[in-house]
């Protein structure tokens, strides 16, 4: 059973496990946290909290809106949110809990070491792996007041009028990120905190499912082409594709470990960055010159990786129409500001191959299970008209992982998957041929 209360291996400080056990320590917590890691001077403390309300929104954790008054509070906020992992007991709670670990370290370095990207400004933070536990607070957006614009849903870009834009700042602060990174100046625990690779390595370093098992996703998939080709655009439904896409997939599963080994062995594209920054995780204002600033949100799983997989961790959302005409424009951008930020000088042809095999391996693993997600959340998709049909789009995990299986499907066909694992076993060949 779930203790009320562990101790963080990052802070060495008491925290609650959850909710419930957060509401009964209250402000005195605060304090004692917000001394722990100076975000609160040692002369002033939390009195009150005058509001915590639980807040119903996204899949990876329970959350809080936390209003609480100071002493004193000299430029505090005190609007604060309040993240917990999963109730004990959520069948999904390890897979989604792990990643916070990653987020908390974050949120601590932040703490000490200015960023190239605005994040919101972190209270507290710290994890409990034997109680598999986390907590993080922050500051919290406001979204919709002053110049912050309203929140963004996932998977609903199509909204909008201005993606480009919002992909091009997004694109180039994580680039800065990763390029600050490798220029040294985020200080000297990156190595410590971000191991590359990782025990738990995002996206795996190795496929999670055997052959048949994939073969059998692969049905699925045919299934619901069969059942919704509406909700599959371009060629995605016919059996030309599929019959590409399966003969591609074996070349993926054949030789994924030539793939994670070449992504992985990559030193000049190995920095730390945001996974998973689609711009729902992110907020947008515009300053007194219509220029669009982008802070980001949801740093779990944050870490060192290949910079071609972090760039499909933020295009996995978008829409294809975007894609197929800023793809290359994305690419060079991310390059540009990678270099600009004190990155190596690598070329836009390599991130291009980078990401040609990014997308055979991440994207493939992510999304190959989403018509049976789909089907398990809206059991009647093939009656629904089309993707904006609102009994689809008023079902988050329908609506998301349908769209980002389309945007899948969409990047494997633009990769052309075989010819890029082609053109790595030459690669490897020839280095392996190579004299030593």
């Amino acid at each position: 059973m779930l203790p009320e209360v562990v101790t963080g291996e990052e802070t060495g400080t008491a925290f609650p496990t959850t909710i419930e056990s957060f509401r009964k320590v209250g402000a005195d917590f605060l304090t004692r946290a917000f001394h722990a890691v100076g975000t609160l001077p040692a002369d002033d403390r939390v009195t009150a909290i005058t509001r915590a309300d639980e807040f119903i929104g996204g899949g990876m954790g329970r959350k809080l809106l936390l209003d609480v008054e100071y002493a004193r509070g000299d430029g505090l906020a005190r609007q604060l949110f309040v993240k917990f992992p999963l109730d004990e007991g959520h069948p999904q709670r390890e897979i989604f809990t792990w990643p916070m670990q990653a987020e908390v370290r974050f949120y601590l370095l932040s703490i000490q070491t200015p960023l190239p990207v605005p994040i919101p400004t972190a209270f507290f933070a710290d994890f409990n792996s034997e109680a598999l536990c986390g907590i993080l607070i922050t500051e919290r957006i406001g979204y919709g007041e002053g110049a912050i614009e309203p929140a963004l849903e996932k998977c609903q870009d199509f909204r909008l009028d201005d993606q480009f834009d919002r992909y091009l700042v997004v694109s180039r602060a994580n680039a800065a990120l990763a390029g600050e990174h490798r220029a040294g100046k985020l200080g000297s625990t990156i190595a410590e905190k971000f191991r590359f690779p990782g025990p738990r390595q995002i996206g795996g370093e190795r496929f999670p499912h055997d052959q048949a098992n994939v073969d059998l996703r692969i049905e699925r998939l045919r299934a619901y082409a069969e059942k919704a080709p509406h909700l599959l655009p371009k060629n995605f439904a016919t059996d030309e594709f599929l019959d590409r896409f399966t003969r591609e997939t074996r070349l993926v599963i054949e030789h994924q470990d030539k793939i994670y080994g070449y992504l992985n062995a990559a030193s000049d594209f190995i920095a730390l960055c945001h996974w998973n920054i689609n711009i729902d995780n992110a907020w947008f204002w515009r300053d007194e010159q219509d220029r669009l600033g982008v802070g980001f949100l949801d740093w779990g799983s944050a870490g060192q990786m290949n910079i071609a997989r972090a760039f499909w961790g933020m295009a996995c959302a978008a829409e294809l129409d975007l894609m197929d005409a800023h793809r290359e424009a994305l690419m060079a951008a991310f390059v540009d500001q990678y270099r600009a930020a004190g990155g190596p000088q690598i070329s836009l042809d390599e991130f291009r191959f980078m990401y040609r095999l990014a997308i055979s391996v991440d994207a493939f693993h992510w999304m190959i299970d989403a018509p049976t997600i789909v089907a398990t959340h809206l059991p009647d998709y093939p009656t629904v008209r089309d993707r904006f049909d609102p009994r689809l789009q008023n079902v988050f995990l329908a609506r998301a992982q349908q769209h980002i299986l389309t945007v899948m499907l969409n990047e494997f066909s633009s990769a052309n998957v075989e010819d890029a694992i082609g053109e790595l076993l030459t690669r490897v060949g020839e280095s392996e041929r190579a004299p030593a």
